[in-house]
């Protein structure tokens, strides 16, 4: 019942986004909705698809929802580490109930399977990114800041600096920030990379 519960929470988030109804996005909170009537009828299996499908298509809040189904084992067998791999994407999405989602699954698993799940999580990142997905670029930053084993803020720099050329919310100030935690002797090499990197990138 509480992963029910959770489940319905996103979706109050939904109709809140605030983005232009086109026929894409409406057939998304179609079936958004659909999974969610799935969830209240107990058809997990099949609420399980739907979100395995919007997730895939880097919706947040169905990745949040896909991930708890998958915590709690319905409509597919437990499944901690993808059930991680989803909560973190939905975590850097902007889902905020996604932390302590993360956060309960990481007691769950052990450290070296959870590598496994950064690699993940960082892999799809680039892969979006290379096809010139605008968020994901933020989204990778955070990941190397907040999201590995420790810390990586020389990756969190060079992918704020890129963030901020391209001109995404906050970002600027991410970037300063995060200089603060670079040795000094390696920042003029580490924005040598990041305009190596911004060269190779094309943005939709």
């Amino acid at each position: 019942m509480h992963a029910i519960l959770i489940v319905m929470g996103v979706l109050c988030l939904s109709p809140m986004s605030g983005t232009p109804a086109t026929a894409q996005s409406n057939a998304s909170d179609v079936a958004f909705a659909e999974a969610v009537d799935a969830v209240k009828t107990k058809n997990y299996a099949h609420a399980v698809r739907l979100f395995a499908d919007q997730a895939e298509a880097n919706q947040h809040d169905a990745q949040y929802n896909l991930a708890v189904l998958l915590k709690a084992g319905k409509g597919a067998p437990q499944d901690f580490l993808k059930a991680l791999t989803w909560a973190w994407a939905a975590h850097l999405g902007g889902i905020e109930a996604a932390e302590d989602l993360s956060d309960e699954l990481l007691d769950l698993i052990p450290e070296k399977s959870v590598e496994a799940a950064r690699d993940a999580v960082s892999k799809r990142l680039r892969a979006r990114i290379d096809d010139g997905e605008k968020p994901a670029v933020m989204q990778l930053a955070r990941f190397h800041a907040e999201l590995r084993e420790e810390a990586d803020y020389e990756q969190a720099y060079i992918w704020y600096s890129i963030a901020a050329a391209i001109g995404l919310d906050g970002a600027f100030e991410a970037r300063d920030d995060t200089r603060g935690d670079v040795d000094e002797e390696k920042i003029v090499e580490l924005q040598v990379e990041a305009g190596t990197i911004f060269e190779t990138l094309t943005f939709q």
